[in-house]
């Protein structure tokens, strides 16, 4: 007997993003498979953002508001109000391919429903260029141990699995709930990924992610670790790794700082990672660390 397309739940959180969003929903609502739902998260918006779902009807489109929590949160209360199978998240500012649910429910089933897929996805600008596509090569769990290599694009979860294993919402996390998230789901059900591309991720100055200070970073840095850990799954798939671990969170803190150019706060992070994991300094991000401490102005 044919097995039937699963249901798909698409979250997305939003908060003061409405010029974003009259774009982003009349297109996802056209996506081109039949069986899906579109569930928007106002974060307690203070712009016009749910005035622009008066003029949008869809049976398959539904509009929440709540107070303002942060993403983590509004991910979790619209995931809690989802019927899908599956469930997966696109911020108000990132793009769904056409074919996006197609490619994905394929590979969900060829890969007889597995509980967490990374689709692959492109990313771009505002203005349609392709600067790269971020595609996971194989189903390596330990790539998480390396940093974070998933976004919240092109991630789909079993319903009833993310029940339990939700987004962290302590606000001080914000902006590393995902990472925390991701390596939880690999060490208790592990990590499948396709390469076709279903979407694109669009950098723009405004994207909340961009602009972090150096105590926002090293704080996420460190929740992120301790709650990870407390899952006993992490501690036995991964414990063996946790410097590995730090070591990697050090050289992310590290860079953002180097290409702020603050090279002083920059260094001494690189030399905490390297006293963690000696190998930090031969690899890609320590090799543009170094060109950065070289070579870019300081502004210490």
């Amino acid at each position: 007997m044919k097995q039937p397309d699963p249901y798909i739940s698409i979250i997305i959180p939003s908060y003061n993003r409405a010029e974003f969003l009259e774009k982003t929903i009349p297109d996802v609502l056209k996506l081109d498979y039949p069986d899906f739902e579109v569930i928007v998260v106002d974060d307690g918006s203070t712009d016009n953002t749910e005035s622009i779902f008066n003029h949008i009807k869809a049976t398959n489109l539904h509009y929440y508001k709540k107070q303002n929590e942060e993403r983590a949160a509004a991910r979790n209360y619209g995931a809690a109000r989802a019927k899908g199978d599956y469930i997966t998240f696109l911020d108000s500012d990132d793009q769904l391919y056409p074919n996006a649910l197609k490619y994905a429910a394929a590979a969900l089933k060829k890969m007889a429903y597995p509980v967490f897929l990374h689709m692959a996805y492109d990313i771009g600008t505002t203005d349609h260029v392709s600067k790269n596509v971020n595609d996971i090569k194989d189903n390596n769990p330990f790539l998480l141990i390396k940093g974070n290599p998933l976004s919240c694009m092109g991630v789909f979860i079993k319903r009833e699995v993310f029940q339990t294993h939700q987004f962290n919402p302590d606000r001080a996390l914000s902006g590393s709930e995902d990472w925390e998230l991701w390596i939880r789901l690999a060490a208790n059900y592990g990590l499948r990924t396709d390469h076709h591309v279903i979407g694109r991720l669009i950098e723009h100055d405004t994207r909340s992610v961009i602009h972090v200070s150096e105590e926002r970073l090293i704080q996420r840095k460190r929740l992120a670790i301790k709650y990870a850990f407390q899952d006993k799954a992490v501690q036995k798939v991964f414990g063996p790794y946790k410097n590995s671990v730090v070591a990697h969170w050090l050289t992310y803190v590290s860079l953002h700082l180097a290409m702020d150019g603050k090279k002083k706060r920059a260094l001494y992070h690189f030399i905490r990672a390297i006293k963690y994991a000696p190998w930090a300094i031969f690899t890609k991000r320590g090799m543009v660390i170094i060109k950065f401490l070289l070579f870019k102005k300081s502004s210490n």
